[in-house]
């Protein structure tokens, strides 16, 4: 059978947004595979036996190429996916644009109404599960635990020409996950023209 090509559904947004939920959701409704760079890099971290602190500065790089190299080999072999990670444009965007050619590609970003309650949900994540200290080294957890006030971070959101839609996290997703598939789905149909920016 001659197959059309893959979607590739990239769900991103900053730390604390509640991308790996939403993410594993959306799978689950729409039948298709998660892959998160999060938990690729524990699964490297646990064969190589060391916390996040003792692992040389090039890991990040080694695991976003695993990443990359996992979700191409399945696009390529004609599986549809979702890939999860916080992709920031100036790191991630050739790398999306080399696959913008090959899949129909959705850009899912998660966000909350303000900054501030992302990085709470950040803090509290990594105080209820002290091992991802261990797998990811949060230094906003190492510094809430010393009683400073962490900032912050900034986070460079894809900016691609190609379909892009906000999900407000927030409280209940908002547009909800069956109004995302049923968007998605008529996207790539040409049933539906509107983007969501």
């Amino acid at each position: 059978m001659k197959a059309t090509k893959p979607y590739l559904l990239i769900v991103t947004g900053r730390p604390g947004t509640g991308k790996t939920t939403f993410a594993k959701k959306l799978g689950k409704h729409i039948y298709m595979p998660v892959f998160s760079r999060d938990e690729i890099k524990e699964g490297y971290v646990h064969t190589l036996g060391k916390s996040h602190a003792e692992l040389p500065k090039e890991t990040n790089k080694i695991v976003t190429d695993i990443f990359f190299e996992t979700i191409e080999s399945l696009l390529f072999k004609n599986v549809s996916l979702i890939a999860e990670a916080a992709f920031q444009h100036k790191v991630w965007e050739s790398r999306l644009c080399d696959l913008k050619r090959k899949v129909k590609l959705f850009v899912l970003i998660c966000k909350t109404s303000d900054d501030r309650i992302s990085q709470k949900r950040f803090i509290s994540r990594g105080k209820d599960n002290p091992m991802r200290e261990y797998f990811h080294g949060d230094k906003a957890v190492k510094l809430d635990y010393g009683g400073a006030q962490p900032e912050i971070s900034p986070y460079d959101e894809p900016h691609l020409d190609v379909p892009t839609i906000y999900v407000d996290t927030t409280g209940d997703y908002s547009p909800s996950i069956p109004e995302l598939k049923a968007d998605i789905f008529g996207m790539a149909k040409g049933t539906i023209t509107q983007e969501y920016d």
